[in-house]
């Protein structure tokens, strides 16, 4: 009885241990987040693979997110000290203004601040009709690179995110949106900005104080979060709350965006909720860096070319699969023997693969300079076949030799038929004369 017992006991620990194992497993990958935005994309900033998602391609209104694209627009076609002159009257523009007056001369590093910081819908138009001349030519512009770098369900109708049913975006573009804005170190710096005085360079008498309105940015806010790189948020009564963050940890960058959510204070939950999820259940790997030689090619004349990685090559995947990450490359066939190139000219195509499916495209540099010539190839043509051309000139030789000395006695064979043809033709002749001159001695 007392053996039964144990067996009994051992089985029943058993069962209990594979349990707990279990339900450690289990625990370790959390649930993706339950959040109260309509729309919403956790995508990483370097491959662009969505890590979550809810509703990532329906289309809803960016409201004041839209900015982001203005201010992208804005640094890519001005500099930060230029100045702009306020040439409409903003004062009775909708929604939220930094306050400025028709006549105000401001500069653009002025007016991207209040852009950023404030959300101020007159410093986006004073922006638009400074670099298109007006806000219908900057929309145009504002749709074509949104297209560009592949929001192509996004359509903006003014740079400020004010309400107009051709005004739309989705989760996923303004995850890409943003994506593109933090390439830029200018964006990044104006966006961290807390507090700043814009000086209102024609009237000396007045100048505009600006606050930054991202909390998660704010050290003195209770929804700081300690890895927020950047963020836009904004507020319509149609598009209810949107916010777009950018978030680091060590090394590895993620874009968030949030669309249609109806609590305010909840968006910056949410996006802490959402950036641990990602930060604690996937793993960012590097897998080739900018510049890295990462193989080598040989030509023909023994020169070795190193192959140069031209751009960061990086995957994502849970954390369960970190240790079963196989990558490799694969290089497209192109003859290289009879190209001249410079140091870092791209001169062969790659593709890389990860656990045998297509990562990216990468193109590869030369990590020499090289110029070409005919005689690379007559050089190498003779470094390459020397053993059988010294056979050959040494048969040719040989052969030569032969056709000469056969040439030689035959010449000679001819010379001695001639010459016995022509003592053989002269014989009857002399005998002829011989014979003529004792006729003559007779007579």
């Amino acid at each position: 009885m007392e053996n039964v017992m144990k067996s009994h006991l051992k089985t029943l620990i058993f069962f209990l241990f594979i349990f707990l194992v279990s339900s450690i497993n289990v625990m370790a990958v959390s649930s993706p987040p339950e959040i109260n935005a309509e729309g919403s994309v956790l995508m990483d900033a370097s491959t662009g693979e969505i890590l979550f998602s809810k509703n990532p391609d329906k289309v809803l209104e960016p409201a004041s997110t839209t900015k982001v694209m203005t201010a992208i627009l804005t640094l890519e076609n001005c500099d930060l000290n230029e100045e702009v002159v306020v040439t409409e009257d903003f004062t009775k523009i909708d929604g939220t203004t930094i306050g400025l007056l028709k006549g105000d001369i401001v500069t653009v590093k002025d007016l991207l601040l209040g852009l950023l910081l404030e959300s101020g819908n007159d410093a986006a138009n004073a922006l638009a009709c400074h670099v298109s001349s007006s806000i219908d030519k900057f929309a145009v512009l504002m749709n074509k690179k949104a297209t560009e770098i592949g929001a192509v369900n996004t359509h903006f109708k003014n740079p400020s995110g004010l309400p107009d049913p051709e005004h739309l975006t989705t989760a996923h573009d303004l995850a890409l949106i943003m994506n593109e804005a933090i390439k830029n170190d200018k964006f990044l710096e104006l966006s961290k900005v807390m507090t700043y005085e814009i000086p209102i360079k024609n009237d000396s008498s007045r100048t505009i104080w600006i606050n930054n309105k991202n909390h998660m940015i704010n050290k003195n806010s209770m929804y700081y979060y300690q890895y927020t790189l950047t963020g836009k948020n904004g507020y319509t009564t149609k598009s209810n709350h949107t916010y777009t963050v950018a978030a680091e940890n060590n090394g590895h960058i993620l874009v968030a965006s949030y669309l249609n959510a109806l609590d305010k204070d909840k968006n910056f939950e949410d996006m802490r909720t959402v950036f641990n999820y990602g930060f604690n259940n996937f793993y960012f790997s590097n897998i080739y860096k900018k510049g890295q030689e990462i193989d080598s090619i040989k030509l023909h004349n023994g020169l070795t070319v190193p192959l140069i990685a031209s751009k960061d090559v990086n995957c994502v995947v849970p954390n369960e699969d970190k240790d079963k990450l196989n990558t490799y490359i694969k290089f497209e066939n192109k003859n290289l023997n009879r190209l001249s190139f410079n140091e870092g000219d791209v001169i062969l195509k790659g593709t890389v693969y990860l656990n045998d499916k297509e990562l990216c495209k990468l193109d590869l540099c030369a990590g020499i300079s090289r110029n070409y010539s005919i005689k690379e190839d007559i050089y190498s043509f003779i470094e390459k076949n020397k053993r059988n051309l010294i056979i050959g000139a040494i048969i040719s030789g040989v052969t030569l030799l032969i056709i000469l000395t056969l040439a030689i006695e035959y010449n000679k064979k001819k010379n001695r038929k001639k010459r016995l043809l022509e003592i053989t033709t002269s014989i009857p002749k002399i005998q002829d004369d011989q014979l003529k001159k004792r006729r003559r001695r007779q007579d």
